[in-house]
């Protein structure tokens, strides 16, 4: 049977080769593909459906003339959020029975999903209530959120690890139920959700929404220790790191004044919303970060040859993550989402350094 856990693939491979033909990061365009995703559906002008389905995470419906539909506005349901977390983990379907094994009386013969239920229910990331997983309802962003923190534990034995007063600014997150707020508390802190005013977690996700969220997923268990303080990707994870926050989010759209997943990031958002997962406030602005980093920040220097990993540089009206090599990472400009480049792309070193 398939390992649980495998690599997921980012976009990094893609930008190296992207960077090589003088792009900043090219996308697939998969979106542009489905009739029933307009041209201007936010996610595909911010590239994440191509994403999803580059990673695998979602799939289109044959319409039967050769053509495919996605249905992104329609809200995903328990058994495709199940199918979609199976892909995730590298879990092969033909691994798993067509037949019901789970004691869920509600999962009828002959549904397309019953590999994915048991999958689901063989390793923990699905539970039913009584009897029932009720495999065709919407499930709710609490349940979702949930599904997640499960698939950490059990799939990638990892603990989901929140802070509980970051639900406290979202009006509604009285809604929350009892059981949901580790849950939520936790995706809210690693930008799965929690990018909008409120947190609705009674309502359901659009498949569109949830592809958004998986991906934002699928690069937090990318980014994983294999057990020696490293990564697949080659990045140290051996302790919280903004750079390692900000790298997520590589391929998000750049927006003027964004700080957040939901809305996509400008270069400073993308700064302040990494530093702040990880307990630093830092100001929306790239000349008060630089100005607050000379006077505050565990080092500074001046000569961009000084430059370490995980560095912020600074440049006139800019600042990136260095990521070494002469790179620097960041949310770029308008039209051009956030990825790699080269330093010296971005005119004067201003300096830099870490808070």
């Amino acid at each position: 049977m398939t390992s649980p856990r495998i690599r997921i693939i980012s976009c990094t491979s893609a930008l190296a080769l992207a960077l090589a033909l003088g792009g900043a990061c090219a996308q697939p365009a998969w979106a542009s593909s489905f009739t029933d995703v307009p041209a201007d559906h936010w996610a595909e002008t911010s590239g994440i459906i191509d994403r999803a389905v580059a990673q695998g995470i979602i799939k289109g419906s044959d319409n039967g003339d050769g053509t495919m539909s996605l249905r992104p506005d329609s809200p995903i349901t328990r058994a495709e959020a199940a199918t979609m977390l199976m892909r995730i983990a590298g879990a092969d379907e033909g691994d798993y029975s067509g037949i019901n094994r789970t004691p869920f009386v509600d999962v009828p013969a002959g549904q397309w999903y019953i590999p994915a239920i048991n999958w689901a229910a063989e390793t923990g990331v699905l539970t039913g209530s009584d009897g029932f997983v009720r495999p065709g309802d919407p499930i709710t962003r609490q349940e979702f959120a949930c599904m997640l923190t499960k698939y950490l534990a059990n799939v990638a034995h990892t603990e989901a690890s929140g802070d509980e007063s970051r639900l406290a600014g979202y009006p509604d997150q009285h809604l929350i139920a009892s059981w949901a707020r580790p849950a939520m508390a936790w995706a809210v802190t690693e930008g799965i959700l929690g990018g909008g005013a409120r947190l609705s977690p009674e309502d359901s996700a659009t498949r569109a929404e949830t592809a958004k969220m998986l991906v934002v997923f699928s690069d937090l268990i990318d980014a994983l220790p294999d057990g020696d303080g490293s990564s697949d990707s080659g990045i140290d994870t051996s302790s919280s790191s903004a750079v390692e926050i900000a790298l997520r989010f590589e391929g998000y759209p750049y927006s003027y004044g964004g700080a957040s997943p939901e809305t996509g990031f400008d270069c400073s958002g993308l700064v302040m919303y990494a530093y702040s997962q990880i307990g630093i406030s830092l100001p929306h602005s790239a000349g008060a970060q630089l100005e607050l980093l000379r006077a505050n920040g565990k080092r500074f220097v001046t000569d961009a040859a000084d430059l370490q990993y995980g560095d912020l540089a600074f440049f006139p009206g800019h600042v990136a993550f260095y990521i070494g090599d002469g790179q620097v990472f960041g949310a770029r400009r308008e039209g051009v989402p956030a990825s790699a480049g080269n330093l010296e792309w971005f005119g004067t070193f201003l300096g830099g350094g870490q808070f």
